[in-house]
Order: structure tokens, then sequence, then C-alpha cells
């Protein structure tokens, strides 16, 4: 047998910030996977830059992508970053914080959204799989607002762990103090090294019944 490993999020997903024809945390982390699991995995990227929650909530509409989903037995997302973001750049130009207020609700339920979506196109099947997702990070380790909202973001983000499947990494945990090591020029996105990191932490939170599963 063989496994499928979708990838859905924004540019975290795509790579942004590794050097030319550098992996992404994603085709690492398929390396990585496919050592553990001693198996093919075939790969299918379903990511954009600049992509919010809700462009990801709404790709799960096209038929290709579910048909995908309802095969995938690896299933990871990266999203809600451009969503506090662009929130904290509105904050930025009008001093309210209800911007990020209301921006961190409307990730939540798209995020939740996303979830019942997957849970639901997974329904009818009877074969393990895993879904592993990425809580925020805080670019701007010297601005105390931004820290206050990323710890908002990801407490809210790392309840929805509860659903079946479901584990994410603490990227706050990952990157803090590491940011001149982890990060790219840009200093929003990783760079090769943070991609690294991002790939080897997907690993170490396992993979659930897959590693038993044999096809009949």
């Amino acid at each position: 047998m063989s496994f499928l490993y979708v990838a859905l999020g924004d540019s975290l997903s795509v790579g942004v910030g590794t050097t030319f024809f550098s992996p992404g945390f994603v085709q690492r982390f398929r390396r990585s996977a496919e050592r553990v699991l001693d198996d093919h995995i075939a790969l299918r990227i379903y990511a954009h830059s600049g992509y919010k929650t809700e462009d990801v909530l709404n790709d799960l509409k096209k038929e290709y992508i579910q048909d995908s989903l309802r095969n995938a037995d690896i299933i990871t997302i990266t999203a809600g970053g451009n969503d506090l973001i662009s929130a904290a750049r509105k904050y930025l130009d009008d001093k309210n914080e209800e911007d990020l207020s209301i921006a961190l609700k409307k990730c939540i339920t798209n995020m939740t959204a996303i979830l019942d979506t997957i849970h639901k196109l997974k329904s009818d099947s009877d074969t393990p799989y895993i879904i592993r997702m990425f809580n925020l990070y805080n670019p701007f380790p010297k601005e105390p607002l931004a820290q206050k909202w990323v710890k908002k973001f990801d407490t809210h983000l790392n309840n929805l762990a509860i659903h079946e499947h479901v584990a994410f990494v603490d990227m706050q945990k990952l990157f803090k103090n590491n940011e001149s090591e982890y990060l790219s020029i840009d200093q929003i996105h990783p760079n090769d090294l943070g991609y690294d990191r991002m790939a080897e932490q997907l690993n170490k939170l396992g993979y659930g019944q897959l590693g038993n599963y044999e096809e009949e």
C-alpha cells in the first residue's frame, strides 16, 4: 500500500522563505513520514501565499480537493497567520484593538468549519488518518500587543485539538527566542532551518494508527 498526504494552507505550506529550490516543511515532513512508515507517500499541495482561513475554507468547496481529502491519510493545515497580520496592520492604522478581536473570532470560526468539513468528508472512511496543524508564532517579538494577541489566537486554536485525529505543533514555543536563527530575511516566514524544525516537530507528534494499518 501507499499513503496520500494533502497539505492545505498559506505561504507556510508553499514554503515561502526558503533558499532557491530548497523544500519547505511539507516536503521535509513527507520524507520523514516515508522513513517512519516505510512506504511511498503521494503528495498533493493545495496552498497559496496570502491565504487566510476563509480562503482555505472556500477551497474545501472544490470537488477535486474534496476527493483528495476523502482519500488522504495525512493532512496538514497552515492558516491563521495572515488573519492576524492583516488585523494587526489595521490596528496600526486605527489603534482599535477590536480589529484583533474580530479577526480572532473569524479565524476560530473558520478553523472550526475547516475541521468539521474534513471530518464530514472522512465520515465514511474506515481507515485511519491524521490531521496536523500549527498554532501561530509571533514575528514581532518586540511588540507587547502582538505577543498578547498571538497568545489569544493560540489558546483558541489549541482548543481545536479536542477533535479526533488532530494535533498541533507549538510554533510559539518552537520559534520564541530563535527568530534570528529560524526566520528568513523578511522576518515573517521561516528559513530553511525553520522549516526543518517544523518538519521535525510534526514527526515527533507521531502517526497515530497509520503505522499499524494494513490494507486488506
